[in-house]
């Protein structure tokens, strides 16, 4: 009986070695399969990382171009703050050379919230988890970064604070160059004249004038520029400046060619607007005269002008057509004037306030009678493209009220104001040559900020 239950003893602990190796062989199936698993949900993880890693680095790349155009080698920066198309480029290419391919659909870039969305996905391969069917996994990441864009900053108030008169031109060498500023009565300027070349003029009467900068050139021409006859204006003396500085608005920014930057291709040749030109443009032609004579057109309201004459209608640059309005009554237009030379003439009680909301870019819709315009400047009412002495001519007399900008970046801009009225706008010219009498407000930009060499910032928002 013993040998008996020592046999069936050791059948037990045999039956058992072998259930227990059973088990184990499975436990080392289920060990191996989840440490597989583990290997792949890393590799997962791990380009999971990588695509959001690649997100967040896009999307502030392309946010940085935004904020700071111009800056950086060709082909990797941004040509203006609204250079939509370069700024995707880079996302794009920064992307790539961190291992992820993305497509131009997965880059949203948000101009009026100021905005850069990234949008990558990236494809990894399992390893071990392909047994179980599953073969790849997708991971997705999404990136935001916002930017500031650079560029002047408002002015609250129209006045001493503000910018009133720029000048471009840096060569000093003749004094026609810059400023040239004639005052008679009982002048008042409330707001900073800037040149980066000379200030000079004649004054007489009982003016009261803002602060002045005059170019940086070297004591041999532009240190003495400040040339007054007869009654010196200032209330404090025009200081030199140690810099050129640029536009403190460069509307040309805001007027691009077709298709460039946030601008859309030209209108179609069957547009009721101005087929052939940008789509900002709700009135075109070779030369626009408006008076309501003869051979000419009446004014009409809520219209962005554009004449080309014979330059190419889709480049703005090109333009050199005239626009000639001559105002006379109690006209109320909502307008602004692009092309080669503007001249303006206004008496009787006409109000020209500009077309539009947005200086970083104009939509036909910014004219539409729904919109209102604008009660202050930082918006042009006349841009002329020319090269001339008599690129912009603007001449008021009586009850004339202007609400907006005038802008002649490549030749000279010219005001003549009589009658002791206030007029309330920003002047920018390569040259400027002015004759007032009155009170004269500055409602450009924050005196110093600069369009052109603001600084701007990015961060990432999520």
């Amino acid at each position: 009986m013993g040998a008996s239950l020592r046999t069936a003893l050791r059948r037990l602990h045999a039956e058992e070695a072998g259930q227990s190796l059973v088990i184990l062989s499975l436990s080392m199936v289920v060990m191996l399969g989840m440490a597989a698993l583990g290997i792949d949900v890393a590799s997962w993880y791990a380009k999971h990382h990588q695509t959001q890693v690649v997100a967040d680095s896009a999307a502030l790349a392309a946010a940085n171009c935004l904020a700071h155009p111009n800056v950086g080698p060709s082909g990797s920066s941004c040509t203006s703050n609204t250079d939509t198309t370069d700024a995707t480029n880079v996302a794009i290419a920064y992307a790539a050379a961190n291992g992820i391919t993305i497509a131009a659909s997965q880059v949203v870039i948000n101009t009026t919230t100021d905005t850069v969305k990234v949008n990558p996905t990236a494809t990894t391969p399992s390893t071990f988890a392909s047994i179980a069917g599953i073969h790849n996994t997708t991971e997705a990441a999404t990136a935001t970064a916002s930017f500031k864009q650079p560029g002047a900053q408002p002015c609250g108030t129209p006045g001493q604070n503000c910018d009133f008169m720029f000048a471009d031109n840096s060569n000093c060498s003749s004094s026609s160059n810059g400023i040239v500023f004639n005052a008679s009565g009982n002048s008042t300027i409330e707001g900073v004249i800037q040149s980066n070349g000379n200030i000079s003029g004649a004054a007489s009467g009982n003016q009261s004038w803002g602060t002045a900068t005059y170019g940086p050139n070297g004591t041999s021409t532009c240190s003495n520029s400040v040339v007054w006859s007869g009654h010196d204006p200032w209330t404090t003396a025009p200081t030199q400046a140690t810099s050129d500085v640029p536009f403190p608005l460069d509307y040309t920014q805001d007027f691009p060619a077709c298709g460039t930057g946030s601008e859309l291709a030209c209108q179609s040749a069957g547009s009721s607007l101005a087929p052939g030109y940008p789509s900002f443009c709700t009135n075109g032609g070779a030369s626009i005269t408006l008076n309501g004579g003869t051979n000419a057109d009446t004014a009409i309201t809520n219209q962005i002008y554009c004449a080309s004459g014979t330059g190419n209608p889709a480049e703005p640059s090109t333009w050199n057509g005239s626009i000639t309005i001559d105002l006379s009554g109690k006209n109320t237009l909502y307008d602004t004037f692009v092309g080669g030379t503007i001249s303006f003439d206004g008496s009787g009680n006409d109000t020209l306030s500009s077309c539009g909301y947005t200086t970083s870019g104009y939509t036909a819709a910014d004219c539409a009678p729904s919109v209102p315009a604008p009660t202050t400047s930082n918006y042009p009412i006349f841009y002329a493209t020319g090269t001339s002495s008599s690129a912009l001519t603007v001449n008021v007399s009586g009850s004339q009220t202007l609400n907006g900008d005038l802008f002649a970046p490549n030749g000279t801009a010219n005001l003549n104001m009589s009658g002791n009225k206030t007029l309330t706008t920003f002047i920018e010219g390569l040259d400027i040559n002015a004759n007032v009498s009155g009170t004269m407000l500055g409602d450009g930009p924050t005196a110093g900020s600069s369009g052109s060499s603001g600084t701007g910032s990015d961060y990432l928002v999520q």
